[in-house]
C-alpha cells in the first residue's frame, strides 16, 4: 500500500490558469517512522531507469497545481522507499529545476524513462530530512513545497522537475534515486497563440452480438453499467461540453438500444439465458441522450463497427459495409433522438494503404483518421506541423486528420494510480506547451484520439477532460471546427504500408466468411415479402464481423463468425421447396405439383422454375411469384411438356421476384404415362412376333424329323452312267408288264 499525502487532483480549488490547485488548508505532512505499519513499500514504476546508486527509489505521487501561476506555491509529494539489502541512513530529498526550458519535444520521453541529461539544480530551501534510516522495503512519504516566485523561471516553456532522494548505504550519503516530471510555465503576458486541440473520445462498444441479437457475452452491458469502461468515459467527457468530441460507434448505440429492452446471452452449453443489466445499460443510454443534448457538446459517429477498413477493402468487402450507411444512420437517429451521420472513418493502427484511402474518398467518407506517421512531412521541420490536412487520392481528395503522437503516447500511459495520473498529466502538458514554444507566433491545431478500448480509471480520463477544458495554452476544438480549418500545407508523403501492418489486419478468412453473410442476407431479402421486416441488428450483423476489436478477440471472433454464419444459413434453408422422388404426367403434357415450405418467422414471395439437360427432353413454364407464409407450406402445379421417353431429370428451382435463383435446388425425376403405353404395346407386339417365330420354327422341325423317320429313297444306277458303257440293254420284265399292259 502507498500512503498518498498528495492533494487530490480533480474536484479541488484550481490556481491563477484554472487547473486544479492544492487545498492551503491542507495539512503538511511530516516523515512517519519507518517501521509504522500504516507505511508500505511503493512499487516503482517498471518503465523507468533508476538515477543514482540506486540503493533508494523515489516516487512523485502528486504535483500541484499542473500549472503553476505567479503566487502559488508549489506541492510536490511522494514516496520514498528502500530497495537495498541493508539498512539506508540518513535519507532525505531535496527538489531539483532544470534552469532551461526543453527545447523539443523529443526530450519529454527520455525524461520519463529515466534517461537524458536534464537533471536540474537543487533548490536548498526544499531539502528535507526524512529519516535517520530506512529498512529493506521500507518507505517513508515526503511533501515539498516553495513558492513559484522563487524559482525565477526565465521564459515560457516546460522546465523538467525532479525530486532526488538521498542517502547513505555505506559509501557516504549520495544520490540514490531521482524521479523526475515537468513544470510547465505559462507567463501571465504571454503573446503566445494558444494550441487548437481537437480530442477524439471514442465511444466503442465489443461486437458480440448475433443475428437475432444475442450476445455472446454480458461484456458491452458490463462496461456500460456504473463504474464500467463506457460509463466511465461518457461521464468524464459530459462534465465539460466541448472540450473533448464524443466520437460515437452505432453500434454501441444500437447495442444500447437492444439490450435497454431486455436481451439474451449465450450460455456456456450453448443455450441462451436472460440478461441482468438491462436497467444499467439503460441509463447509460439516457445518459448519453443528455450529453449529446447538452449545448456546446462535440460530437461525431464513425463508419459502423469502427471497421478494420484495410482488411475489407482487400478482401472485397468493403463497399459491402459503406452500402450501409443510411441504414446505420436512421437506425442510430431513432435510438438518441438526433441524428448523428457515420462520416468518419477511425483507421485502426492508425495507417493504410492507398487502394483504401482512394476507396473511401470514392465513398465520400467525410474525414479519415491516421496516425501522424502515415503522413510524415517530406523534409524535416523544428516544429510539429498542423494536423489537418487534404490527401489527394485516385478518386478524389480525403480529408485527414492525424493524431500525434506524443499525445497518444501520453494517453497510452497507465492511468489508475494517482501517481500514474500525475505523471500523463504532467505529460501531456509538457507536449503541448513545448509545441507552442516551438512555434509561439503561429497558432496550429494538434489531434488526439486514445484507442477505442481505452480504459482508464475515473480519475484518469476526469483529468484529461479537466487538462483539455482547463489549460491557458490549449483551445478545445470541436471535430467540426477542425475540418472547417485551413489545412496544413506542408508537403506530405504517405508512408509503406508493409507487412508488418498486414500481420496485424484481420485474417483473410475472416474478410472471406463476412463477405458469404453478406451475400447470404441479401438473398433472404430478396424472397421475404417486406425486406424491411429483416431488422437493422440482422443486416449489420456481417458488419461486426469486420470490427477492428475482432483483431485482438481471436476466440470471440470465431465463435460470432460461426454463429452467424450458421444463422444466415439456417435462414436460407428455411425457403425450400420439399418435394422430391419420381413424378409421372398423364399424356404428353400434364402438371406437377410441387410443395414449396417457409419454416422462417416471415412471409416470403418467391417463383420456381423446372429444367432439364439438355432442355428438350422436358419444358415448364416458370411460376410466378407466389407468398407463401411463415411456418407455412404450399402447394403450386406446374404445366409441364415432356418431350421424351424414359425417366427424366428435372431441376426444381426456387426464385425471387425478379426471377434470381434462391436457394439450393432439388431434382425430381419426371416420365410421362403417354410415353409408358406407347412402350407397352411395342414390347407386347415384339413379344407377340417372337412366339410367332417360335411356332413355325418349330413346324418346321416336326416335319423334318418325320421324313427322316420314313427312310430316304436310293435310285437304281444306270450303265449309262459308268464309264465306257453303251445305251441300256432292254429290260425283258418291263417289256412283259408293258405288254401285259
Amino acid at each position: 500500500m502507498v500512503l498518498v499525502l498528495a492533494a487530490p487532483l480533480l474536484g479541488t480549488p484550481r490556481s491563477a490558469h484554472g487547473m486544479p490547485s492544492v487545498d492551503p488548508s491542507a495539512p503538511v505532512a511530516t516523515p512517519m517512522p519507518p517501521g509504522d505499519p500504516a507505511v508500505a513499500a511503493a512499487e516503482a514504476p517498471a518503465d523507468r531507469d533508476v538515477i543514482g546508486a540506486g540503493a533508494l527509489r523515489v516516487q512523485i505521487v502528486s504535483f500541484s497545481p499542473a500549472v503553476p501561476a505567479a503566487g502559488d506555491t508549489l506541492v510536490v509529494a511522494g514516496t520514498v522507499t528502500s530497495t537495498a539489502e541493508q539498512p539506508v541512513s540518513d535519507v532525505s530529498v531535496v527538489l531539483r529545476v532544470s534552469p532551461s526550458p526543453l527545447p523539443s519535444r523529443q526530450e519529454i520521453g527520455e525524461v520519463l524513462a529515466g534517461r537524458g541529461l536534464r537533471t536540474g539544480e537543487p533548490v536548498p530551501q526544499t531539502r528535507t530530512a526524512l529519516a535517520e534510516s530506512l529498512g529493506p522495503g521500507q518507505s517513508t512519504p515526503f511533501r515539498l513545497e516553495v513558492a513559484v516566485d522563487d524559482l525565477a523561471l526565465p521564459s515560457l516553456g516546460v522546465y523538467v522537475t525532479g525530486v532526488e532522494a538521498l542517502g547513505s548505504s555505506g559509501a557516504g550519503v549520495v544520490r540514490q534515486d531521482l524521479d523526475r516530471t515537468f513544470l510547465p510555465w505559462w507567463p501571465a503576458d504571454t503573446t503566445a497563440q494558444p494550441l487548437l486541440l481537437t480530442t477524439l473520445w471514442p465511444l466503442v462498444a465489443p461486437p458480440v452480438r448475433d443475428v437475432l441479437g444475442v450476445l455472446l457475452d454480458e461484456q458491452p452491458a458490463v462496461e456500460m453499467s456504473p463504474t464500467g469502461r463506457l460509463a466511465t468515459l461518457l461521464e468524464a467527457a459530459a462534465r465539460e461540453p466541448g472540450a473533448v468530441t464524443m466520437l460515437l460507434d452505432p453500434d454501441a448505440a444500437l447495442t444500447a438500444g437492444d439490450l435497454a429492452d431486455g436481451y439474451q446471452v449465450v450460455g456456456s452449453q450453448g443455450t441462451t439465458t436472460a440478461g441482468t443489466r438491462s436497467a444499467e445499460v439503460a441509463r447509460w443510454l439516457a445518459s448519453l441522450r443528455e450529453a449529446l443534448d447538452a449545448p456546446e457538446t462535440s460530437a461525431a459517429a464513425m463508419l459502423y463497427g469502427q471497421p478494420d477498413v484495410v482488411a475489407a477493402h482487400r478482401g472485397r468487402a468493403l463497399p459491402a459495409l459503406l452500402r450501409q450507411r443510411p441504414l446505420v444512420d436512421a437506425a442510430t437517429a431513432q435510438v438518441l433522438a438526433r441524428r448523428l451521420p457515420t462520416d468518419l472513418a477511425l483507421v485502426p493502427g492508425g495507417l493504410a494503404d492507398p487502394g483504401t484511402l482512394a476507396a473511401l474518398a470514392g465513398a465520400e467518407v467525410g474525414s479519415v483518421v491516421l496516425a501522424d506517421a502515415a503522413l510524415p512531412t517530406s523534409t524535416p521541420t523544428f516544429f510539429t506541423p498542423s494536423g489537418s490536412v487534404r490527401l489527394p487520392t485516385e478518386d478524389g481528395t480525403l480529408p485527414v486528420l492525424l493524431t500525434d503522437t506524443g499525445l497518444s503516447a501520453a494517453l497510452a500511459m497507465p492511468l489508475n494510480s494517482a501517481e500514474q495520473v500525475t505523471d500523463a498529466r504532467q505529460r501531456l502538458l509538457a507536449d503541448t506547451l513545448t509545441t507552442v514554444a516551438e512555434l509561439p507566433e503561429t497558432q496550429r491545431l494538434l489531434v488526439m484520439a486514445p484507442e477505442p478500448g481505452w480504459r482508464p480509471s475515473a480519475l484518469g480520463a476526469g483529468m484529461v477532460v479537466d487538462t483539455v477544458a482547463g489549460t491557458p495554452w490549449l483551445r478545445p476544438t470541436s471535430l467540426a471546427a477542425a475540418l472547417a480549418r485551413e489545412p496544413s500545407t506542408m508537403d506530405r508523403t504517405l508512408a509503406p504500408y508493409g507487412p508488418e501492418q498486414r500481420a496485424q489486419e484481420l485474417p483473410a478468412a475472416q474478410v472471406a466468411a463476412v463477405r458469404r453473410q453478406y451475400a447470404g442476407l441479401r438473398d433472404y431479402r430478396a424472397v421475404v415479402s417486406d425486406p424491411e421486416d429483416v431488422g437493422v441488428t440482422a443486416r449489420t450483423a456481417p458488419s461486426r464481423g469486420l470490427a477492428a476489436w475482432q483483431r485482438q478477440h481471436p476466440e470471440q471472433r470465431a465463435a460470432l463468425r460461426a454463429r452467424i454464419s450458421g444463422q444466415v444459413q439456417e435462414a436460407i434453408s428455411s425457403v425450400r421447396t420439399v418435394s422430391s422422388g419420381s413424378i409421372t404426367v398423364s399424356g404428353a403434357s400434364g402438371t406437377i405439383p410441387v410443395t414449396v415450405e417457409n419454416a422462417g418467422p416471415l412471409p416470403v414471395t418467391v417463383g420456381l422454375t423446372m429444367t432439364s439437360s439438355p432442355p428438350q427432353l422436358f419444358t415448364a413454364e416458370p411460376v410466378p411469384a407466389f407468398e407463401v407464409a411463415p411456418g407455412r407450406r404450399t402447394s403450386v402445379e406446374v404445366t409441364a411438356e415432356v418431350i421424351a421417353a424414359g425417366s427424366i431429370p428435372v431441376v426444381v428451382q426456387l426464385t425471387t421476384a425478379r426471377g434470381e435463383p434462391f436457394g439450393e435446388a432439388t431434382v425430381l425425376t419426371v416420365q410421362s404415362s403417354a410415353y409408358a403405353n406407347a412402350a407397352r404395346i411395342l414390347v407386347q407386339v415384339a413379344l407377340g412376333a417372337l412366339v410367332l417365330a417360335v411356332v413355325v420354327h418349330g413346324v418346321r422341325r416336326a416335319r423334318r424329323r418325320r421324313a427322316v423317320a420314313r427312310g430316304p429313297e436310293i435310285p437304281q444306277e444306270s450303265s449309262a452312267d459308268q464309264p465306257g458303257a453303251g445305251p441300256p440293254a432292254a429290260d425283258p420284265s418291263h417289256r412283259s408288264e408293258v405288254s401285259r399292259g
